[in-house]
């Protein structure tokens, strides 16, 4: 068994594998989904070859900028994890998950985000991370919501040539990934984490004087009256809070959907008491998947500018999961008896990771 860095021409292969295990016949194909991954260029993706040149695991890895306050963290995102059935049972993954590790860290990478929490990852490091509110919007608390935002806005779907204005919004946010224009409209068009829940991914943008304020991506159940409705899932926004929560207060109200589920980082104080106060339910957890460290140099490195900003001081003696727990969870328990509980003053924030960037 070959187990090494992918070739553009063998993307389709994983494509075709990734597809056999995660999507249904009829299903849009993970090519398509995840063009970050899937679409030729430089691959950082590993994957194990039989003797035959037979794909028989693949392991996605995609490289992104994280704007995190004032620090720009390198990081990667890993996810379209897949192993053939005739090759499970031989450790295959866990060799690749090495690989793709170690490769992370020579390229400069200080943490890799990962889709999942199986076993798999937690065994080689991976933590839970960060801290997110999950608030659920039912048609009642969106009526509030949609009262208490006002009716400065013309609520409507985005256009291409709002591109460079939605992506200066999100750009603007505390933390989020950092995109070019083309970038940003690749994974607009993808809606990956949209097709993944079998849902339709719709984009809308709040404008005011001419000006857009507001921008919020959704991905809405089918309303095709085939099933009973579902929930929504509010991807990505960005833009002045009251305007965001206009679009979710839209949003929640069409057709097929039950409820509105957004996830919400902690840091996003004004949009979660927009949703406290418009009575949507609100549950706290962690951010979505796991996270483990690439390089701990390259993380102390690229969080320097922000971690002295917030005055978090780090342990000589912490490990791995204490260095993620002081860094990014805004109720670490490892924090110093001068400031115990919750304090997100001195806390690295982080974007929700399963948004348009999903992988």
């Amino acid at each position: 068994m070959e187990l090494r860095l992918i070739h553009t021409r063998e993307l389709d292969q994983a494509a075709l594998l990734a597809d056999s295990i995660f999507r249904s016949p009829g299903d849009t194909s993970m090519k398509d989904l995840f063009p970050l991954l899937f679409r030729p260029g430089l691959s950082h993706s590993y994957a194990a070859f039989d003797q035959d040149g037979t794909l028989a695991a693949f392991m996605g890895l995609v490289p992104f900028s994280l704007k995190s306050g004032s620090s720009l963290l390198n990081v990667f995102s890993l996810g379209a994890v897949c192993t053939a059935p005739a090759y499970r049972g031989q450790g295959l993954a866990g060799r690749l998950f090495a690989l793709c590790r170690s490769h992370a860290a020579r390229a400069g990478g200080s943490l890799l985000f990962v889709s999942g929490d199986r076993s798999l990852y937690t065994r080689a490091g991976c933590v839970p991370f960060g801290g997110t509110l999950l608030a659920e919007l039912s048609s009642r608390s969106a009526e509030a919501l949609a009262k208490a935002s006002g009716n400065a806005w013309t609520l409507r779907p985005m256009q291409p040539g709002d591109l460079f204005e939605v992506n200066r919004l999100l750009g603007e946010r505390e933390a989020g990934h950092v995109h070019s224009p083309a970038e940003l409209a690749l994974l607009l068009g993808a809606g990956a984490y949209a097709g993944v829940l079998r849902h339709a991914q719709r984009t809308l943008v709040a404008v005011r004087d001419g000006s857009i304020e507001g921008f919020a991506a959704v991905a809405l159940p089918p309303a095709d009256g085939s099933s009973a409705p579902r929930p929504a899932v509010a991807l990505e926004w960005a833009g002045r809070p009251q305007a965001v929560a206009a679009l979710l207060a839209k949003a929640a109200t069409c057709s097929n959907t039950d409820a509105l589920h957004v996830p919400v980082p902690w840091q996003e104080r004004s949009l979660l008491a927009l949703l406290r106060e418009a009575g949507a339910a609100v549950a706290g957890g962690a951010n979505s998947g796991t996270v483990c460290i690439a390089d701990r140099d390259a993380l102390l490195q690229q969080t320097f500018a922000e971690r002295t900003a917030r005055n978090i001081s780090i342990p000589e003696d912490a490990d791995d999961a204490a260095l993620i727990s002081l860094l990014f969870d805004p109720a670490s328990p490892l924090r110093t008896p001068d400031a115990p509980g919750e304090d997100p003053h001195r806390t690295l924030p982080l974007p929700f990771l399963s948004g348009l960037n999903f992988i």
